[in-house]
């Protein structure tokens, strides 16, 4: 037998009471890049990202660290059309999920895929990987990296950047992120 979902009313008072007991409830942490601001000391509690396509798509840099655990670490990317992430290997896991724009993904300099918003790719500790953007947009990439692998309050406006202060020493994680 198939059962009809009937809307129930409810009375205005009790939405308004709702909505100021809500109103009250802590922000565990802002999902708009006007008032982004990462932790930088080990977390108490979770963090709630609304609408991460949404947020990525405010930031225009390159690599951004939105929330740094002692296991592991948020990132978001805009890579620009025709740009790159580079090709790197880490000591860490990481997992990619493209949001917009159109990539392709490249592993060992020779095993080249297609991604679309929507994949994801979980790339293993020690495998060299690189994702170019191939699209006519900007590519938006939400990742994970488990541990941590940059300074828990990184912006880079560029690839370029990135890799000089990784280079230099200067985009370390945190010591109370395990490693």
């Amino acid at each position: 037998m198939l059962r009809l979902a009937t809307a129930r009313l409810v009375p205005a008072s009790r939405l308004t009471a709702f909505s100021q007991v809500r109103s009250r409830l802590p922000r565990t942490f802002s999902t708009t890049m006007a008032q982004y601001h990462p932790n930088t000391d080990p977390p108490k509690g979770f963090a709630i990202f609304r609408n991460i396509e949404e947020l990525a798509s405010g930031s225009d840099k390159f690599r951004r660290v939105l929330w740094t655990g002692t296991h592991s670490q948020f990132v978001i990317m805009t890579v620009p059309v025709g740009g790159e992430i580079g090709e790197e290997i880490h000591t860490v896991d990481q997992h990619l999920v493209f949001l917009s724009g159109k990539a392709q993904a490249i592993e060992d300099g020779t095993k080249v895929s297609d991604i679309h918003p929507g994949d994801m790719v979980i790339v293993p500790a020690g495998t060299k990987h690189n994702f170019k953007n191939v699209g006519p947009t900007p590519l938006i990439v939400s990742t994970v990296y488990a541990p941590a692998e940059h300074k828990a309050d990184t912006v880079h406006d560029t690839l370029e950047q990135g890799e000089k202060l990784e280079d230099e020493g200067k985009d370390e994680p945190p010591s109370w992120a395990k490693q």
